[in-house]
């Protein structure tokens, strides 16, 4: 009876200390979607011939580059200004290295200018092809293929809320950037998973959602869990593979509306489909059985940190703060008990607290993956 109280009381702790989070990123999330649909309405498409007719041995491109104070891209419906993402999406279809380009783009004067040297000179010596140019106002987001698969993300998001509502859940953040959205849903009542090596967790279980229309990452769904003693997120394994190349769009991209109608109504079907099985009793269930896996799975820490920064998943910086994470061992950011992959895990999701909500995400999938290891009899 008493451990039945005791165990209610610090349930009780979690959920308040959940709800004050939700209240707390209650305006970025408004924020967040009156921005994608106001950007939404914003958005314009042009399909653009990049490079120039070889076989006809002419070298004058229709789409060619300025810098003024930015780097421009003058079309035939007009200027524009190059976002870093579009920057690097004509690098990769002109051949020429990404990184280098972008740092140019993004550089003084002289670098600007020798990037859009580079940029002209390389289109009057590439084979044409059509490109999908997406912007808002009157800035180019991206520069895509013009087999891209146009989807309405605003109607897409929108129904994994609603999916997510009925299964009981609630937003508890979301977040956009010029390219990309995402938004994460929870159970609001809390889980406890009693774990071999480190202690008891109380995790909040939910789905996260995100999504780009200009080429910075397909839609995707992936089981979320906050840990609710210290709200460190952690996403699983995508449950969406979702390709966004289909049939050539055709100039007049009013053409395509049936098909770009066609195509978010498909998406927005399995979006809720998917939802509800992420919500499933199963594989809530799953989950918990992965946290007490990870927590009977010792591991050297030091040498786990550093395999993740020599391949490059977490930066020198980084590692050096979930290093530090670790040998501390406060239960308050998830980290206490044995050296195992889960306390692992906890110390990569208490360092994301601190970064980018960009970064943060990323580290979320990072720490997630590592539960891959762990095995689950069927």
């Amino acid at each position: 009876m008493e451990t039945t109280t005791k165990q209610q009381g610090l349930n009780e702790v979690v959920m308040n200390k959940v709800q004050r989070m939700i209240e707390g990123k209650a305006v970025g999330v408004q924020e967040t979607m009156e921005r994608l649909v106001s950007e939404g309405r914003m958005a314009q498409d042009f399909i653009a011939p990049l490079g120039v007719n070889l076989r006809a041995k002419q070298h004058d491109p229709v789409i060619t580059f300025t810098a003024n104070g930015h780097i421009n891209m003058a079309m035939p419906d007009g200027e524009f200004s190059l976002h870093d993402n579009a920057v690097g999406q004509l690098a990769d279809r002109l051949g020429v290295p990404s990184r280098y380009l972008r740092t140019l783009a993004a550089g003084e004067q002289w670098q600007r200018d020798l990037a859009t040297n580079i940029l002209n000179e390389h289109s009057g010596w590439t084979q044409r092809s059509r490109v999908l140019v997406r912007a808002v106002g009157t800035q180019v987001r991206a520069v895509l293929s013009d087999s891209y698969r146009r989807l309405d993300s605003v109607q897409i998001l929108t129904a994994f809320v609603e999916e997510a509502s009925r299964q009981g859940a609630v937003i508890s953040d979301a977040y956009m950037n010029d390219t990309k959205v995402w938004a994460e849903t929870i159970l609001p009542q809390p889980i406890s998973v009693p774990t071999a090596k480190n202690g008891e967790v109380i995790i909040f279980v939910g789905a996260r959602f995100s999504t780009s229309d200009y080429g910075d990452g397909a839609v995707d769904m992936r089981t979320f869990m906050l840990n609710g003693a210290c709200l460190n997120g952690m996403v699983r394994e995508s449950v969406m593979k979702q390709v966004h190349l289909g049939g050539r769009l055709p100039d007049n991209l009013a053409l395509s509306q049936r098909t770009y109608d066609l195509d978010t109504k498909t998406t927005v079907s399995a979006v809720r489909d998917l939802t509800r099985g992420l919500y499933d009793n199963d594989t809530i269930l799953r989950k918990a059985q992965e946290i007490q896996g990870a927590s009977e799975i010792e591991v050297d820490l030091d040498n786990e940190v550093k395999k993740l920064t020599k391949s490059g998943e977490l930066l020198k910086s980084e590692g050096e703060q979930v290093k530090q994470l670790l040998m501390n061992n406060n239960p308050d950011d998830g980290v206490q008990g044995a050296a195992t992959l889960w306390k692992l895990t906890q110390a990569i999701t208490a360092h994301a607290r601190t970064l980018t909500p960009e970064r943060s995400r990323d580290l979320h999938e990072i720490s997630g993956k590592l539960l891959n290891r762990v095995k689950i009899d069927a």
